[in-house]
């Protein structure tokens, strides 16, 4: 599981640390990254690094840890006694914001498509801790939705469409853009992904109600 985040604590070199790790990391993976660039963009000593996380293994999980904790929501006054398919659209929203769709490019996200790419001895906790609590919460959703009928197996695939339409703009929004200019961008960009990932996620539902 992922360790406690250290700037918990209040310090604030290690607070510049984790800020400079962040974008280390993001850009070169773990394996490519430089402890030294990262002291250096920190102004903070090189020793700092061993003193406060152990070396470069402990920063990156003190890293992982802390921008797990930056999970953006979507503004709601009452989110109680929403519809199911409210709920889901607000669910994409939230994972389109956390990896994808934020102010600027997102440490995160760009960390998990290093981690997709080229795993290191990180990628189970971030599994357990990130990727299946989404999963299961996209499931859980889908359920009340289909409601009785549909097979466990049949749901689980649903949330694993969901997802893998949300990681779509993760791993090629590149190419994305390209193809299609303009698609993923603009202020009201994560809104407008997220309701289409979601009504067409719910026609596909719907589809599998009608053949239950």
């Amino acid at each position: 599981m992922l360790t406690r985040d250290i700037t918990e604590d209040g310090n604030e070199t290690t607070r510049r640390l984790i800020s400079a790790a962040s974008e280390e990391f993001a850009l070169h993976g773990f394996a490519s990254a430089r402890i030294r660039h990262i002291a250096e963009a920190a102004h903070a000593n090189l020793a700092a690094v061993n003193y406060y996380f152990g070396g470069k293994e402990g920063l990156y999980r003190a890293t992982l840890r802390f921008l797990s904790r930056q999970v953006p929501a979507e503004p709601s006054r009452n989110r109680r006694g929403h519809a199911p398919e409210d709920r889901l659209r607000r669910q994409v929203y939230g994972i389109l914001q956390r990896y994808i769709c934020g102010e600027r490019p997102s440490h995160l996200g760009r960390i998990l498509a290093h981690e997709s790419m080229n795993p290191t001895f990180h990628i189970d906790s971030l599994i357990e801790d990130m990727m299946r609590p989404e999963l299961e919460r996209l499931r859980a959703i889908l359920t009340e939705i289909a409601g009785v009928g549909v097979r466990e197996a049949e749901l689980t695939h649903a949330a694993l469409a969901v997802m893998g339409q949300c990681l779509l703009f993760l791993f090629a929004r590149p190419t994305v853009q390209q193809i299609y200019p303009g698609l993923a961008d603009g202020p009201d960009a994560c809104r407008r992904l997220a309701r289409q990932i979601a009504d067409f996620s719910l026609g596909g539902i719907a589809r599998l109600k009608k053949c239950a």
